[in-house]
């Protein structure tokens, strides 16, 4: 039997399959309904929500209102420790005014029972406000 580390990895490695194609719904169904999710910096697009709607109303739903097409995020490393799976990766989109998206991105997930409870993101701001735009909700 895997240990959690072991089962933590499988279940990130296996939605960042379908991220690195732009499908997200492997990704999405390991959201736990009371998630916390924290964009660190502070570019207009930092900020934080807790709770699987309000990270998909404030974080993930602005972000695919600004693009065109789908948006893979093709990951580089997967590294697990107990409770926590860091990722470094790189995201490749096109906005909806026809400009490339690629940015490159740390994520520290924390999971619990096969969900994930906590996402900690890092990504260079000064690139998401520059090709992005201002954040939808400001």
């Amino acid at each position: 039997m895997p240990n959690n580390a072991d089962a933590n990895r499988a279940a990130i490695t296996h939605a960042f399959e379908g991220l690195r194609t732009g499908d997200p719904d492997r990704f999405i169904a390991l959201f736990h309904e009371n998630m916390a999710w924290d964009v660190r910096g502070s570019s207009g697009w930092s900020r934080s929500a807790v709770g699987r709607e309000a990270v998909m109303e404030q974080i993930a739903g602005p972000l695919f209102s600004r693009l065109d097409g789908p948006y893979l995020n093709i990951p580089e490393w997967i590294i697990a420790d107990g409770d926590k799976v860091v990722v470094t990766a790189r995201g490749d989109a096109t906005t909806v005014e026809g400009r490339s998206y690629v940015n490159d991105y740390c994520f520290i997930f924390t999971m619990a029972e096969g969900k994930i409870v906590a996402v900690r993101e890092y990504m260079d701001g000064t690139i998401a406000d520059d090709v992005l735009g201002r954040h939808p909700l400001g």
